[in-house]
């Protein structure tokens, strides 16, 4: 403010300045026009041109401002209507987000009215309509979304969620993949596609759609390692698949597998481990494949990497037999595969104890028992100790060993993730909450009774089925 004065002040002197020397300035203008002469002096000629300039410009400029008026009055109330269109969309968005149905459908309406964007407008209404419960409408706004190249993947993102809801997994599915289609590298749809096509039993399918999750971004362990779960048993169960397509073939025909199969079962197989290394089923699977290629020394290594990583019963008496040497030297074998240190160390000392006691090495599965520290034994080790006592025939110790093993931790099982199932194999989809590959080999959390079969360590039985179906434990 004090500025323009400075500056208005300034200015006032440089007019009054100007006169002043027009004013001193000597000389008469002389004009004659039509029979009439004027006399004056030259500076009341320049402010006179100076005056009707002025004059023509304040003219020029109020019949502008007449002549615009109408269409000025119009974009005034354009705008208007625009920025309150804008508000009513914003009040629609934060609406649906604060889960308030009526308030977000007034509001869609309202912005529906007021703006011409119907791919904001339309997908408000949508959201509002959805989350009013009312699918239909709902349908209609994300179908026209549809119609437009801008926003037909959200159209049908939408329509895949509508189908969901709905259960209807096919409309679903062909509405993931359409938008997986428009947006190739979305993760979003690849997603929902990936976790479509595993409940259908589809596991060829499946995979690509998995590989687009994995390829969208960076994740944290906790996703990272989901996702790898999920490769690993997509890739376990395609092997499966093309087993029991071949046990088909083979009742068909009587021809056996042949080689061109039985290497892609492999690579599978192997995809399933280097995505998931303690995943021991599939290490158990790919040794009974090597074996039936005829290469049973192809079947050690892959055994003898899944015990380094995850120590098993099962893999150290499959090795035992592949090895095909004395007690001593299989126990021997065994000890040099226990990792170095952890959990897990205490468990592959536990399952090599129970080798050496299986074949008369008391000594030495009681070393291997006593290197476990008390503090560390879960239930399995205790239940070890107590077999030792019976055969050592002390009757106290087998009691105290009996008492600290239903206190212990318990053993590892196949427990679901998302909802804490127990289960007694592994299986592509929980039996509680249907999630897909969310079955992991490690102590039980969230719950506390013993699993009472030992067919709950064993790997999951092969059998030929019908793609789609799955195990319920």
């Amino acid at each position: 403010m004090f500025a323009r004065l400075i500056g208005l002040l300034i200015l006032v002197l440089l007019a009054a300045a100007l006169a002043s020397w027009l004013g001193a300035q000597p000389g008469m203008l002389s004009l004659e026009w039509l029979g009439w002469q004027v006399e004056m002096r030259t500076s009341l000629a320049v402010a006179l041109l100076v005056v009707l300039a002025l004059l023509l410009l304040f003219v020029d400029r109020l019949l502008r401002g007449l002549l615009q008026l109408p269409s000025w009055l119009g974009r005034n109330l354009a705008r208007r209507r625009t920025d309150s269109g804008h508000r009513a969309l914003a009040l629609g968005l934060m609406a649906v987000s604060a889960g308030e149905p009526d308030e977000a459908r007034r509001q869609a309406a309202r912005a529906q009215r007021l703006l011409s964007a119907p791919h904001l407008t339309d997908l408000l209404s949508a959201q509002a309509a959805h989350l009013s419960g009312d699918h239909n409408a709902a349908a209609r706004y994300f179908t026209s979304l549809t119609r437009d190249s801008d926003t037909a993947f959200l159209g049908h993102i939408g329509l895949a969620r509508l189908a969901l809801e709905k259960d209807d997994p096919g409309t679903a599915l062909t509405a993931a993949r359409t938008a997986l289609d428009i947006r190739p590298k979305s993760a979003l749809a690849a997603r929902q596609v990936m976790i479509l096509e595993a409940e259908r039993g589809n596991w060829s399918a499946a995979l690509p759609a998995l590989s687009v999750v994995m390829r969208a971004g960076e994740q944290d362990d906790a996703e990272g390692r989901a996702l790898a779960h999920q490769k690993a048993a997509l890739a376990y169960l395609e092997a499966e698949d093309r087993e029991a397509e071949d046990l088909e073939a083979e009742d068909s025909s009587g021809d056996a597998p042949d080689a061109v199969t039985i290497r892609r079962m492999i690579a599978s197989l192997q995809t399933a481990l280097a995505a998931w290394p303690d995943f021991w089923p599939a290490a158990l699977r790919l040794a009974d494949l090597h074996g039936e290629a005829g290469s049973p020394k192809k079947a050690v290594k892959p055994l003898e990497t899944a015990f380094r990583s995850m120590p098993h019963d099962d893999l150290a008496a499959r090795l035992a037999a592949l090895w095909n040497v004395n007690e001593g030297s299989t126990v021997a074998r065994l000890i040099k595969l226990i990792p170095d240190r952890g959990q897990r160390a205490d468990e592959g000392r536990r399952v090599v104890a129970e080798v050496a006691l299986e074949h008369g090495l008391i000594g030495e599965a009681g070393r291997l028992l006593d290197e476990i520290d008390e503090t560390r034994r879960d239930a399995a080790a205790w239940r070890l100790a107590a077999r030792m006592a019976a055969v050592n025939e002390d009757s106290a110790a087998e009691n105290m060993a009996l008492r600290r093993a239903g206190e212990a931790p318990r053993p590892r099982r196949w427990q679901c993730t998302s909802c804490q199932l127990l289960h007694e194999s592994w299986q592509s989809h929980c039996g509680g909450c249907s999630g897909f590959a969310t079955l992991d080999w490690q102590r039980p959390d969230g719950v506390t009774p013993l699993i009472g079969t030992d067919a709950a360590t064993r790997a999951p039985a092969r059998r030929a089925r019908p793609p789609g179906t799955v195990e319920r434990g």
